[in-house]
């Protein structure tokens, strides 16, 4: 038995499954330690508030880039495989140029949006942060859709290294970066901003290189545009949901608890990134794996190869917990009351971890996006109101405990769904 089960580890590790998801993880564990540095460089030299500000600003940026992609990204997954394996490029390239032209509107419109309000966010949001501070991440966030994109679609094509390539490129940008300004300058919110913007510029402007091969001069008709919009709608919907319930935490801190306590808890997600980056690396591996699935049964061999993954980001968890206090006193002594707040956050992610698999599985097998859409609805929900709720009187603990129940309900609705229609198949 003992050697049965050898032969199949020998033969999970050769798998072009586990090779892509070796590049996408390495890729990321650099990502995550480029980050660390970058993190830790930038919370030593500003101020709790301002640091509080600028990982706020930066969650703004994040949220209307993940908006601005509208699912659009994504459901090229669905897409181009099928269309790789029927050689089909030319059609693949339409799908891609039409999704990229799509994105580019809508993030014009978001841009124009942030300048229209700036302002007004920089009273509501950010503690009267200059105005200037609010029109930089108006500039971030265009460049991140662009951003976002390459690596979308550089994934439906399953170039999983020249993925991981463009993200290390930017990291080790924006590091120099910030050391070079910390060298010849001073650093201020103002300048963070700015290193934060020209990275993930010359990051979007490097993906190009592996990119334009993808790209037609050609845009698809109105039948790819609505191939696109139809797949990508409950996608979109789910979009606005994660990104909105993800990022409600900094947003919520800043107004209702303050922008110290904002940076102590921005400080304790920083770190907690590690589990969201690796989930994200395994999502983009499963969904074009998954649609190459044409039922429910057919994949279920494979599931139990991915359940060995996230068996082993579970177990993963409990030594980040036991070592975090070590690990944060050493890096960022001044950030020693965010351990437990870390701590929290990484129990809270227990059941966004479990539910990975069957969310790809629910969009790109089962082709029932709607399912995750409504899943993400109740995490934003019940987020939304936690947050509303304990802030005020837990302030930098609070969202943990809203993460914790939100990913709980994803994975219930997710696992039970799963179940139901592989029933149903049956």
């Amino acid at each position: 038995m003992m050697n049965n089960l050898i032969q199949k580890s020998i033969l999970l590790i050769k798998t072009r499954t586990a090779k892509d998801l070796y590049w996408v993880f390495s890729g990321n564990i650099l990502l995550i330690i480029l980050t660390f540095f970058t993190t830790i460089l930038i919370a030593n030299k500003l101020t709790k508030a301002e640091n509080g500000i600028l990982l706020a600003l930066l969650t703004l940026a994040n949220l209307l880039s993940d908006l601005g992609e509208a699912g659009l990204g994504s459901s090229l997954s669905n897409f181009i495989p099928g269309l790789i394996i029927d050689r089909d490029y030319h059609e693949a390239k339409r799908y891609v140029s039409t999704a990229f032209l799509l994105e580019l509107i809508i993030g014009i419109i978001i841009v124009i949006g942030i300048f229209l309000f700036a302002h007004s966010l920089s009273s509501t949001l950010f503690a009267n942060t200059p105005v200037n501070n609010v029109m930089i991440t108006a500039g971030m966030t265009f460049i991140l859709i662009l951003f976002g994109f390459s690596t979308f679609a550089l994934s439906a094509y399953k170039l999983f290294a020249q993925v991981s390539v463009i993200n290390i490129f930017y990291s080790l940008v924006r590091l120099a970066l910030v050391v070079m300004v910390m060298l010849f300058a001073k650093l201020t919110l103002f300048s963070a901003l700015m290193i934060y913007t020209l990275a993930f510029s010359l990051g979007w402007m490097y993906s190009l290189v592996f990119l334009k091969s993808h790209l037609s001069l050609y845009v698809g008709t109105g039948i790819h545009v609505r191939k696109l919009v139809g797949f990508s709608r409950f996608l979109a919907l789910q979009k606005m949901f994660i990104s909105l319930y993800s990022r409600l935490d900094l947003l919520m801190l800043v107004p209702l608890s303050g922008a110290v306590e904002a940076g102590v808890y921005g400080i304790a997600s920083r770190f907690s990134l590690v589990y969201p980056l690796a989930i994200s690396s395994l999502g983009q591996v499963l969904a074009p794996k998954f649609a190459e699935f044409g039922k429910g049964k057919d994949a279920l061999a494979f599931f139990k190869k991915v359940s060995v993954v996230v068996g082993i980001l579970l177990i993963s968890q409990f030594l980040f917990v036991i070592f975090a206090q070590p690990l944060i006193v050493f890096l960022l002594p001044k950030y020693a009351d965010s351990i437990p707040v870390f701590q929290g956050l990484i129990i809270a992610m227990i059941g966004f971890i479990i539910s990975t698999p069957f969310v790809s599985f629910i969009i790109y097998t089962l082709r029932k996006p709607h399912i995750t859409t409504i899943s993400a609805f109740f995490q934003l929900i019940i987020i939304f109101f936690a947050n509303l709720y304990f802030i005020p009187k837990f302030g930098r603990y609070a969202p943990a405990i809203g993460i914790g129940l939100g990913n709980i309900a994803m994975c219930v609705i997710t696992i039970s769904a799963s179940i139901y229609y592989l029933r149903k198949e049956i």
